[in-house]
């Protein structure tokens, strides 16, 4: 049974198309896979000039990870002024994260800037990792 776009579905059901799911050969074609697809995210989100082969060094000072943390805490606030009962709900982001603007690839305020986003990955979004 063929359902558009080429996939198929299980015979007697309606659901997502049924596709063979290919393992990467490497780890390094993983990596690469996963820096195109949050490359490209960032992008779109944020109107970046960032891919594959600049993901690293556009990452290094911290700088995007510090501001897109905190234009998630700027709309989960929104989202909780706006409708207060429903957002007490759901776990959220209440505090942004500080950052050094100043920071030059290399330094120890990069440094600083990615552990600031990670403690906000932990404290505020209850990651662990």
């Amino acid at each position: 049974m063929s359902q558009p776009g080429g996939g198929r579905t299980r015979p007697g059901t309606l659901g997502p198309p049924v596709c063979s799911i290919r393992p990467f050969k490497s780890s390094e074609q993983y990596l690469e896979a996963m820096k195109e697809d949050l490359a490209e995210w960032l992008r779109d989100l944020y109107g970046l000039d960032i891919d594959a082969a600049n993901f690293l060094q556009m990452l290094e000072t911290g700088l995007v990870l510090c501001r897109h943390a905190n234009a998630v805490t700027d709309a989960a606030l929104a989202f909780l002024a706006e409708t207060p009962a429903q957002a007490q709900k759901i776990p959220m982001p209440r505090v942004g994260v500080s950052c050094n603007e100043a920071a030059r690839p290399g330094t120890f305020q990069a440094r600083d800037n990615v552990s600031n986003f990670i403690g906000w990955c932990r404290k505020e979004m209850g990651i662990q990792g």
